[in-house]
């Protein structure tokens, strides 16, 4: 059987990386079965953990990939994870959405912290971007359609493609739940419950939820409209 987890950003998808590269690791999957997908300088680059002799499960994901990323043969595997994989990948797949304003708040306060140039408040600067960051990436990444059509024919592509791609869309912010559900499909253990996210660390959130208006939560609901009726449609 073969498996795709597709990671739209923010969304816990470098934790499960990890989770099944360990699960590897330790040989409770089969070895070079895991593959994960990472965009590099425009190019799809690789990491495989039976190909990294420091593998350590307390490194995140990301800096593990920047390691070996060198590497650039995809070669075969049954579990297929990544950014850049897309609707055109065999097998089952699934995927995770998160809370609109969650997911944007995790975002900016990811780049505000390692190494973006954000000279915006959290506020300005959402107002300066697109909005609907998940209907567009499912549209333009996982589709891979790149068409300048208005955003309602964009959203119920990328609707039809959740409802029919996707075995399952499960919502991040119960991502211990999907765990479960994901390690019995795949019969691996659920522990240890590995982390690949920068949490523990010295992390500025800049951006919280206690520090915006209501009537900042009204433009934001507005503003990211299709992303609220994908999330209430699919996780609520």
């Amino acid at each position: 059987m073969q498996y795709c987890f597709h990671h739209i950003p923010k969304t816990a998808g470098s934790s499960l990386q990890l989770r099944l590269s360990h699960r590897e690791h330790i040989g409770q999957l089969p070895n070079g079965s895991t593959l994960v997908v990472y965009p590099l300088y425009g190019d799809r680059r690789y990491y495989r953990v039976s190909q990294d002799s420091g593998f350590n499960p307390k490194e995140p994901i990301k800096q593990a990939f920047l390691r070996t990323y060198e590497n650039k043969s995809e070669g075969n595997a049954s579990i297929v994870c990544g950014h850049y994989t897309n609707s055109e990948q065999p097998g089952k797949h699934y995927t995770w959405l998160r809370h609109p304003l969650h997911r944007d708040i995790s975002h900016f306060n990811y780049d505000s912290n390692y190494g973006h140039e954000l000279d915006k408040d959290f506020a300005t600067h959402l107002s300066l971007m697109s909005g609907n960051f998940i209907t567009l990436w499912i549209y333009g990444k996982y589709l891979g359609q790149n068409h300048p059509l208005p955003m309602e024919t964009k959203y119920q592509r990328a609707r039809t493609a959740l409802k029919e791609n996707f075995i399952k869309v499960f919502d991040s912010d119960k991502f211990e739940e999907s765990w479960d559900e994901i390690a019995k499909e795949l019969n691996v253990t659920p522990e240890p419950r590995l982390h690949s996210n920068r949490a523990g660390e010295s992390y500025n959130r800049i951006a919280k939820v206690s520090n915006l208006s209501k009537d900042f939560l009204h433009w934001h609901r507005g503003y990211n409209r299709y992303d609220y009726l994908l999330y209430e449609e699919f996780c609520t």
